[in-house]
């Protein structure tokens, strides 16, 4: 028997209520205007990766200003999107979207305008707060815009899809830009930015939700926040101070300590800014791993492939970011042959084949040399990269928002972006610390520079190999079970959750969300 069977009598006490709406007939034109906020904030992850010497040049940036221009970004986006999930359930999630096109914009123009490291820096932060809007309530869309179990996962594979070739096409981008100017990096955003404001007023219903206003959860909101905050500043400084630094000991100990103490805020909290009821979904949990530990491969080898391509082998820009075609034309050409195949294979299978994949490109790039050829090597490590990465990027918010009913939706997909963003952070800055310590060791030793980076290199990619294996369990035993059924188009936010046949289900009264009232 399935979980799905077990929700059904919960959820359909009023059985007219269970029919789904009838479908949106503007909803793949809205998938295009989520799906391309979501590329811009996920392509200004990456963008600056291969312009660090232009902007320590044109700006005269210290080495730490320039770690910060991307970590400022990965902090603010990844510590404020449980804050940004819950105010698209709570003020409606076009216009947190929209709020969060807007200031998006804003803060790529400042950006490319800025003289200073100051400016930068402060623009870079801007954009790193519009992105915690843009990317819960551009997902919560999705999930509450397509009705239909079949069109969602599609609409789920080409999302997943997006971020990583958003990833990949910074890169690309980036080097393309720097010839011209880096400030074009950021102006690039601003047209593209505006006609999607247009397009999210133009086509999302939907404004501030109807009904009694939902009670606040304050003490919720700060204690995530800061914990969430604290913890990714905690990570990202180690790339600059170390792990034993006492700023960073005593950044990731406050994180831990208010974490915990959100945990108990949202325990006794009647409007919680996170239910805890959402962990006892297997959904969410295989989910939220699942993203977490594909974004700590992902970004750190977006970080460390430059590193090797530039410093080693002495790559431009330009053709550094041509030589991540492979990863995008990868994720392109599979991508829709996947959408389709997710409904009749299920999410596990696909996702368990990227973890494979992935595990195979790092074991490929234990083979960097001083001299290396790309065709020999680069060219089938970033191929498999888009493969792995589109294997795993699109069945994990299909299963991560199986069970999420319309109230939670907001919180659900800030929940999977988190872990997105704070999985990202932590494997780079686990990889970046490991690489550097090595690299540093060889020097000593009386190593060359470069032998000693390509040294260092390797052991970030067996690090990597770890998370690897790690994602290999988490679809082995967290994906178990999950595949579409007909009985699931009932109540299409729910994936049959089949169980092996010597293992019962208990049947449990499952918590009514706190209602926050249905959008107009």
């Amino acid at each position: 028997m399935s979980i799905d069977e077990h929700i059904a009598p919960n959820v359909g006490a009023q059985p007219e209520a269970t029919s789904p709406p009838p479908p949106d007939n503007r909803r793949w034109w809205v998938l295009i205007v989520v799906s391309m906020a979501q590329f811009l904030v996920v392509t200004d992850a990456t963008i600056v990766n291969v312009m660090l010497p232009q902007l320590q040049r044109s700006l005269g940036m210290s080495g730490t200003g320039l770690q910060w221009v991307m970590s400022l970004y990965v902090l603010l986006f990844g510590g404020l999107l449980l804050l940004g999930g819950r105010l698209t359930d709570v003020v409606g999630r076009r216009r947190v979207l929209l709020s969060g096109i807007v200031l998006f914009t804003a803060g790529s123009l400042l950006a490319g305008l800025a003289h200073s490291q100051a400016q930068l820096l402060s623009a870079r932060a801007i954009q790193g707060i519009a992105a915690a809007c843009v990317s819960p309530a551009a997902l919560s869309i999705l999930v509450t815009t397509f009705t239909d179990l079949k069109e969602r996962n599609k609409a789920f594979g080409i999302w997943g899809t997006v971020i990583g070739i958003g990833a990949s096409i910074g890169t690309l981008l980036g080097g393309a830009i720097v010839d011209i100017g880096w400030r074009w990096a950021f102006y690039i955003n601003v047209p593209i930015g505006v006609v999607l404001a247009l397009g999210a007023v133009a086509l999302i219903r939907g404004g501030a939700p109807t009904g009694p206003r939902p009670k606040s959860d304050t003490a919720g909101a700060l204690t995530a926040t800061a914990g969430l905050l604290a913890v990714v500043y905690g990570i990202v400084s180690t790339t600059m101070h170390g792990w034993l630094d006492p700023l960073t000991i005593g950044s990731l100990a406050a994180g831990a300590v208010l974490l915990g103490v959100f945990v108990q805020v949202e325990h006794r909290s009647t409007a919680p800014l996170l239910p805890l009821r959402l962990f006892r979904q297997r959904g969410v949990v295989a989910g939220t791993l699942g993203q977490f530990i594909t974004a700590g491969v992902m970004l750190p080898t977006f970080f460390l492939l430059p590193q090797y391509m530039q410093t080693v082998l002495g790559y431009s820009p330009l053709k550094t970011g041509l030589a991540y075609l492979p990863t995008s034309l990868a994720l392109m050409i599979v991508a829709p042959i996947l959408t389709q195949a997710i409904n009749k294979t299920g999410p596990r299978s696909l996702y368990i084949s990227g973890a494979v994949v992935l595990g195979g490109m790092l074991v490929l790039l234990q083979g960097t040399a001083l001299h290396g050829n790309y065709w020999g090597l680069l060219m089938p490590a970033t191929a498999m990269l888009g493969l792995g990465l589109v294997l795993c990027m699109i069945p994990t918010p299909v299963v991560g928002t199986s069970q999420a009913t319309e109230q939670d939706a907001g919180t659900t997909s800030a929940l999977l972006n988190a872990a997105t963003e704070v999985g990202g952070a932590l494997g780079l800055a686990v990889t970046a610390t490991v690489v550097t310590a090595r690299a540093g060791e060889l020097i000593v030793g009386g190593a060359g520079p470069l032998d000693a980076l390509n040294q260092g290199l390797h052991r970030g990619f067996l690090v990597l190999l770890v998370w690897a294996g790690l994602s290999l369990l988490v679809g082995i035993i967290g994906f178990r079970g999950f595949k579409p059924t007909a009985a699931a188009d009932a109540h299409p936010a729910v994936l049959d959750v089949a169980p092996p046949s010597d293992t019962p289900v208990p049947a449990a009264p499952v918590p009514t969300p706190v209602p926050v009232g249905a959008e107009s």
